[in-house]
């Protein structure tokens, strides 16, 4: 089935999309988004890292080739060690470095469901995919339902759960007193943003985070996506605008009798297509996902 087909195509991409990759040409650039908090580009998902004298906090932690890389530019900006790692999600490419981490001594936190994926094989009945488990360093060993609280460097940090939208393990974290969040995959920047339903997500859940990081967020909340430049409440707004429009045509569509394998020719993704068709999820295919989730059981 073309849809099933999509999914597959989608998984290895976000999987695998590095995998080629000649990681010592990977730069690390550390952006200062306040006094004590930098978001680092490289190969992979924005890390995030509050740094201090009670030591480092780090969100994300990219490709396993990249960890020394990316210890490296953390110590450049604080020579304390990394106490915290926290995955947003499973995907390699904000967890890749687990492992490498958790042997620098970082407690690895994450939600429930990110432990319970990386250790067990998983095995994609729709797209006959296996995916074996992850070494047991990679585990966090800290996990949480909805919510858990870190106090570190004067910081309140918060980490929050609200529903499976981007995976079933999405994390969010709020540095509440410097008003900054760091999203993971749940906002991205780089187009159509990625619904992997093999990993537990869905359109409905994805839009509910995103009203729900809008609630947490002010006009004055800096943003690091999980992808892509920082960001603004405005920006997420335009996200969570376009992404719900979509969702209600095609839930419109499927009312009227369409199939799933109609949608890509009825012109749904045209007017975003201008801004978001440069990233790796093509309008044609986000909106098969997205009936693929709608008519999910």
């Amino acid at each position: 089935m073309k849809t099933l087909r999509i999914v597959l195509l989608l998984s290895v991409i976000i999987t695998t999309s590095f995998a080629q990759s000649n990681y010592d040409t990977v730069k690390i650039t550390p952006l200062k988004v306040t006094e004590q908090i930098y978001m680092l580009k490289g190969a992979g998902g924005n890390v995030g890292v509050l740094i201090g004298d009670e030591g480092t906090l780090m969100i994300d932690n990219q490709f396993a080739p990249l960890s020394n890389k990316i210890n490296g530019a953390i110590k450049t900006l604080s020579p304390g060690e990394i106490k915290f790692a926290i995955n947003t999600h499973v995907h390699g490419d904000h967890s890749g470095g687990n492992e490498n981490f958790y042997k620098m001594g970082a407690v690895l936190v994450a939600h429930d469901n990110v432990r319970g994926r990386m250790m067990k094989e998983q095995v994609n009945t729709r797209t006959n995919r296996t995916t074996p488990p992850r070494d047991k360093d990679a585990w966090p060993v800290v996990t949480f339902g909805d919510k858990i609280n870190f106090h570190l460097n004067g910081e309140d940090v918060i980490l929050h759960h609200f529903d499976k939208g981007h995976t079933d393990g999405d994390v969010i974290v709020q540095f509440k007193n410097a008003n900054v969040v760091h999203t993971g995959d749940a906002f991205v920047r780089y187009g159509y943003p990625y619904i992997d339903l093999s990993n537990g997500g869905s359109i409905n859940g994805f839009i509910n985070t995103l009203d729900k990081i809008l609630v947490l967020i002010d006009d004055n909340t800096k943003v690091i996506p999980g992808h892509g430049e920082l960001a603004t409440k405005a920006d997420v707004k335009k996200v969570r605008d376009g992404v719900a429009d979509i969702r209600d045509q095609v839930a419109a569509a499927l009312k009227k009798g369409k199939k799933t394998e109609d949608m890509a020719s009825l012109g749904i993704t045209d007017k975003y297509e201008k801004e978001w068709g440069k990233g790796f999820v093509k309008g044609k295919d986000f909106v098969l996902v997205v009936a693929e989730s709608l008519s999910a059981k």
